[in-house]
């Protein structure tokens, strides 16, 4: 079956990276996602493609083409419609289990359908809905449009076609899909928040300050973003999340720093409050921790 429009459940950073990046490889794109901000996908979307355009890695007649093939809705019942279905909810079982349930009675049953799930096991999920064979684990690490790598996880439920279909997906948005074994946190993300957590411990002990950690880490490892500004990109909520599920299964070595917890009890998440480990403009670019907590208590 030849892939033209595909369904992206969460407009979340994930979410919305997978649609701006499929979209701008030809696909049609439906953005679903019923949670508070979803509305605001398109705009983010569109923001995303600005900054491609200052860089002049895209056109203007470009831009408009990308965002011309991304619809957002609300109504599952398009899911009717759609080549493969891509879900990118929050990590928790019921309520992906819940979706996938429901686009599984939507869908046509010759649709793929992808999870990019960071915690939860891609097996259990499978068992949720009757076409296990074509659930495959794919995890995209954001941000979307300019990581160049996927995570493939393979259930042993899956079929081998469900398994090139996901690949021949992944590789057309120019990834290289590298297949690991299934495992709670996958790589990325066990990686990164024991990165973030480390980082948050040095800082709650006084060792050093968040941006001398963010700059020693990140220039020791020629890295282009450091762990935490990118905790504070995917939102230190989802990063505590995280750090929950693996602690539950994989032990104390994933125990959140309580600074961490602080922050999160404090609704200081990262870019989406304008204020986490680092403040942000409303262009979410860096400024200054003292200005964005003069600006915070100024409000």
């Amino acid at each position: 079956m030849e892939i033209r429009r595909i369904a992206v459940l969460g407009a979340g950073r994930l979410g919305r990276g997978i649609a701006e990046c499929a979209a701008s490889k030809g696909y049609d794109v439906v953005l679903f996602s019923q949670g508070a901000g979803g509305q605001d996908a398109l705009r983010r979307i569109e923001k995303s493609l600005d900054r491609k355009l200052a860089k002049w890695a895209i056109t203007e007649s470009e831009k408009r083409l990308i965002l011309g093939r991304i619809s957002y809705t609300l109504d599952l019942k398009e899911l009717a419609n759609v080549d493969l279905l891509i879900e990118a909810t929050i990590d928790h079982f019921y309520t992906k289990k819940e979706l996938l349930r429901t686009a599984d009675h939507l869908c046509r049953p010759e649709v793929v359908f992808i999870s990019t799930t960071s915690t939860l096991l891609v097996s259990e999920l499978a068992r949720s809905i009757t076409r296990n064979d074509q659930l495959v684990g794919l995890h995209f690490i954001p941000p979307v449009p300019d990581v160049p790598v996927a995570e493939l996880v393979v259930p042993e439920s899956a079929s081998p076609e469900a398994v090139e279909v996901a690949k021949n997906f992944a590789q057309r948005l120019d990834k290289k899909v590298l297949h690991i074994h299934e495992s709670a946190g996958l790589v990325n993300p066990r990686a990164l928040i024991t990165l973030v957590n480390e980082a948050a411990y040095m800082i709650d002990e006084g060792v050093c300050d968040a941006a001398a950690a963010e700059l020693i880490i990140k220039e020791s490892w020629g890295m282009s973003q450091g762990p935490l500004e990118m905790a504070d990109r995917l939102g230190l909520d989802l990063i505590l999340s995280w750090m929950e599920q693996l602690q539950e299964k994989l032990g104390d070595r994933y125990a959140p720093c309580p600074l961490i917890r602080r922050y999160v009890r404090q609704k200081r998440l990262g870019v989406k409050t304008r204020l986490g480990f680092f403040a942000y403009t409303e262009d979410d670019a860096v400024v200054s921790l003292e200005e964005g907590e003069k600006e915070e208590f100024e409000e």
